[in-house]
């Protein structure tokens, strides 16, 4: 417990000693998806065009859809005194390494710190495919906006085919038992539209 305590702290040290980045959004979704898939490469894309407008891309550091953001975002960076992507990897049981395209790193002990930093950080949300920790980031941040804690931040659902049973059950299930408030299920925007989603953030933020 003393050793779970130290980490805990040390954590919450380097959590609060994160720099200030520009207009920063955070991508979500699936370490699994490889280079090839469609969603690495639609996340490595607007991680591109996010990066080129001006926005700074945080992931978890790791492989898949994380990879996918760093590489996009690394890969426009022309002024190597800015940072265009962050990551905040985790250490875990089994080794998740740090993907080659991130610029600032900090390797958290404790998941929910780290999921903390994704969120806190963050202006701006986009969740691709993922499974069980794609939707608890998910879940988290549409509680957040729900309590009004981050009441108008942008959250887009990436992948029509994915996240339309997503949707459905958010309105014929939470909303049809009124376990959520009427409006709860536009807190989010699903899409496939990268153009959509740039021109979204760059006109809010």
């Amino acid at each position: 417990m003393k050793n779970k305590n130290k980490e805990i702290t040390q954590d919450l040290e380097n959590f609060c000693n994160i720099p200030k980045f520009h207009n920063c959004v955070s991508f979500f979704g699936s370490a699994r998806l490889t280079e090839g898939s469609f969603y690495y490469k639609k996340a490595k894309e607007l991680a591109g065009m996010l990066a080129n407008a001006e926005f700074c891309i945080i992931s978890g550091g790791g492989g898949g859809i994380m990879k996918a953001a760093n590489e996009g975002a690394f890969k426009q960076n022309k002024d190597k005194n800015s940072i265009n992507s962050v990551g905040f990897n985790i250490l875990l049981p089994y080794e998740q390494k740090l993907n080659d395209f991130v610029e600032y790193n900090i390797t958290f002990k404790s998941l929910a710190i780290r999921k903390m930093a994704l969120i806190e950080k963050s202006l701006a949300f986009v969740i691709f495919p993922g499974g069980f920790g794609t939707l608890d980031e998910l879940s988290e941040i549409l509680v957040l906006k729900q309590l009004g804690l981050k009441k108008n931040v942008p959250i887009f659902l990436f992948g029509k085919e994915f996240w339309q049973a997503f949707d459905v059950f958010v309105r014929n299930s939470l909303l049809k038992l009124e376990v959520i408030s009427k409006g709860d299920e536009l807190k989010y925007e699903i899409t496939d539209d990268l153009d959509f989603i740039v021109k979204t953030l760059k006109e809010r933020l």
